[in-house]
């Protein structure tokens, strides 16, 4: 198979296409590691060797379904013939197994470090491995395929019914010379228009800062938010290590004594067990109101695991930052290309929707340069509105003439100069392929000017509404301002086409 194949794909790729390959390979690892846990599983019930593991330690876990705890421990087998040092529970509790407990259970092997009580389990490992697989493969074969399917070959057509078609086709072409003017010109004709100020632009350039300010924003918030949580901790106290390497993760268990004389104890895992012995002294803080939770004076030498709502806006963060990185670099290309020498060349407007939808999603170019078609994405420009409401006739019949300049980068990007316009913004590279996802058609105004139920409108603010008050609960007014400006912000990514009906794009207007 030829290598330019393949990469041309990969320069084909969309930004969406982008996003859901990192979904692609999270839900193909998760398949793999439902599946490796579901054989290990299986060989346990089948072959495996039964006892009981004694419970040495638990490890608290904050997960979407509340605190859990992982308890691990000795096991030795119903023979006594195998001991292993530690495993662990595959099962999670809601409240910590007191130490001592026995848990009767199954392993795979002698060398196995998991302890199975659910004989059933492997079955439903198997199906989640399986679903994830199916995802994985649903969303990653449109990727690979392409437009596999503009080379099937073409259904078998009835003469009768084609003889008829074409006698329709030749009506019609003679009524579009009876409309057409009578000199009618190659290449649609510039209009003057005073100059104005180029608003897509300036849309971009302020949903783009106000993304990173929000950003800033919710970063600003979380550090306010743990200074808030470690100011809480004015107890401070000198512990004793009474007990080491406890359970799986080899962790130490520090005992203190609070202002009130009560003693309490505390587990951790240190980054290095052998620098804190049996008897040794550790430094740590507490809350007062809650002693049970101290942390150790110096948490870069041990394993702390951070706080559920720290996590939590870590990943609500993520893609926010990943889409200003992506943005900026777009501006840098943008900036670079608006210093080179434009070049001539055609092209044609037309607009892009969903096969599953009803309404434009974005402006497209089709462009002809050099002997070659490129389809590109623009940012949606009402200028550009008007110049079709003008020009009904050449900008639905005769291409555009315009100006090129390339944007630097291993793909290719174009800032379109089109006469009686004015500068179109990409909002995608130009690749060689119409968009899979798309069925480009030429531009109806009327489509433009079509307004929607107010029910549709209120859909959408109620769902920005509720956006914006998880946001509220995350991270205050910051989250609620930033899951608002992530959303606009990926709109314009992909062109900032309006809603219908929320600000006018009415032509003539």
């Amino acid at each position: 198979m030829p290598i330019g194949g393949p990469l041309r794909r990969i320069r084909e790729l969309e930004f969406h296409d982008w996003l859901l390959l990192p979904l692609v390979a999270v839900c193909i690892g998760c398949a793999i590691w439902l599946s490796t846990t579901a054989i290990d599983s299986f060989r346990a019930e089948h072959g495996g060797l039964a006892g009981e593991m004694t419970v040495e330690d638990c490890v608290y876990a904050d997960t979407d379904d509340g605190p859990e705890w992982t308890c691990s421990g000795p096991f030795v087998s119903a023979d006594g013939a195998v001991h292993i040092d530690v495993v662990t529970i595959h099962d999670r509790f809601r409240e910590p197994l007191e130490d001592g407990t026995t848990v009767a259970g199954t392993v795979s092997s002698p060398s196995a470090d998991t302890l199975y009580t659910d004989e059933q389990l492997w079955m439903w490992l198997a199906g989640g491995s399986v679903v994830f697989f199916g995802i994985a493969l649903y969303h990653l074969l449109p990727i690979v395929r392409g437009r596999a399917e503009e080379v099937a070959p073409p259904p078998a057509v009835d003469p009768e019914q084609a003889a008829v078609a074409e006698r329709i086709r030749g009506f019609l072409e003679e009524w579009d010379h009876v409309f057409q003017p009578p000199a009618p010109v190659r290449v649609a004709a510039a209009v003057d228009e005073p100059k104005r100020t180029n608003l897509a632009i300036w849309k971009v350039m302020a949903g783009w800062l106000l993304l990173g300010l929000t950003i800033a924003g919710m970063v600003w918030h979380l550090a306010l938010w743990e200074r808030q949580q470690d100011a809480l901790l004015t107890g401070s106290a000198l512990g004793t290590v009474t007990a080491t390497r406890l359970g799986a993760d080899d962790r130490i268990e520090v005992t203190f004594s609070d202002g009130t004389g009560v003693d309490w104890w505390v587990r951790w895992t240190p980054r290095d067990a052998d620098s804190y012995p049996e008897g040794g002294q550790v430094p740590l803080r507490y809350d007062p109101t809650r002693p049970d939770e101290a942390v150790p004076e110096y948490r870069e030498f041990f394993e702390i695991e951070p706080r559920g709502r720290s996590v939590l806006v870590q990943l609500v963060l993520l893609p926010g930052i990943v889409l200003a990185w992506a943005w900026t670099w777009r501006l840098g290309r943008w900036a670079l290309g608006a210093l080179r020498r434009g070049r001539p060349a055609e092209a044609h407007v037309t607009v892009a929707e969903l096969h599953w939808g009803t309404e434009p999603t974005s402006f497209w170019l089709k462009i002809r340069s050099d002997g070659r078609t490129w389809y590109q994405r623009i940012v949606w420009d009402r200028r550009l509105v008007r110049w079709l409401d003008r020009n009904p006739w050449h900008g639905g019949r005769a291409p555009l003439r315009v100006e090129l300049r390339r944007c630097p980068g291993l793909r290719r990007m174009y800032l379109v100069d089109a006469a009686g316009v004015g500068r179109l913004w990409p909002a995608s590279t130009a690749r060689s392929r119409p968009p899979r996802n798309y069925e480009l058609s030429p531009v109806r105004l009327s489509s433009l000017g079509f307004s929607e139920p107010a029910v549709r409108h209120l859909k959408i603010l109620l769902a920005l509404a509720v956006l914006a008050g998880g946001g509220w609960l995350l991270a205050g007014f910051a989250g609620a301002a930033y899951l608002l400006a992530l959303i606009g912000g990926y709109q314009l990514w992909g062109g900032g086409a309006p809603w219908r009906g929320f600000y006018a794009v009415r032509p003539g207007r």
